[in-house]
C-alpha cells in the first residue's frame, strides 16, 4: 500500500478470514481467570469474518491508500504471493461471545497495527512476496 502497488488477490478474493486483536485475547484470558467457566476450551476471534478483498481494502484504507486489485486465477500456491494459505479461517466463537460480547472492530485494530508498523518496520520479518509477484505475476 505504501508503495502504491497493485494487490494480487487470490481468485475472486471472497475467501473468508477471521481475526482477533491481541488486546481482546488478553481481555478474554482475564475473563476466564475471573469467571472460571466450566468450559475450558474456546475458539476465539471476531464474530464476523471478512473476505480477503474486504480485508485488503481496510488495510489500504488504514494506510490512507486506495487499492487496485489484480485477480490471480492461475493454479499457483497462493502462499507464494499472499500471506495466508488457501483455507478459510472461520471459527464458531459463540461461546467466547457469551463471556465477552464486545471485541475491537477490525478496522480499529488495523489502524493501530499500521501505526505500530510505521515505527517498527525493522522488527517485521518480511516475506519475499514482492519478488515472487515481480518475477511471476506482474
Amino acid at each position: 500500500a505504501l508503495s502504491d502497488r497493485k494487490f494480487y488477490l487470490p481468485k475472486d478474493g471472497e475467501m473468508k478470514l477471521q481475526f482477533f486483536h491481541i488486546h481482546d485475547l488478553c481481555r478474554f484470558i482475564d475473563v476466564l481467570l475471573k469467571d472460571k467457566p466450566k468450559q475450558h476450551i474456546f475458539n476465539v476471534g471476531n464474530k464476523n469474518a471478512v473476505s480477503i478483498r474486504e480485508w485488503v481494502k481496510l488495510c489500504y484504507q488504514a494506510a490512507g491508500k486506495t487499492v487496485e486489485f489484480v485477480n490471480v486465477y492461475e493454479d499457483i500456491e497462493q502462499r507464494n504471493y499472499f500471506s495466508f494459505y488457501n483455507y478459510e479461517y472461520y471459527l464458531d466463537v459463540s461461546k467466547q461471545a457469551e463471556l465477552m460480547p464486545e471485541t475491537k472492530p477490525l478496522y480499529e485494530g488495523l489502524k493501530e497495527a499500521f501505526e505500530w508498523y510505521k515505527n517498527n518496520t525493522d522488527k517485521v520479518n518480511k516475506k519475499p512476496f514482492f519478488d515472487y509477484i515481480d518475477k511471476n505475476l506482474a
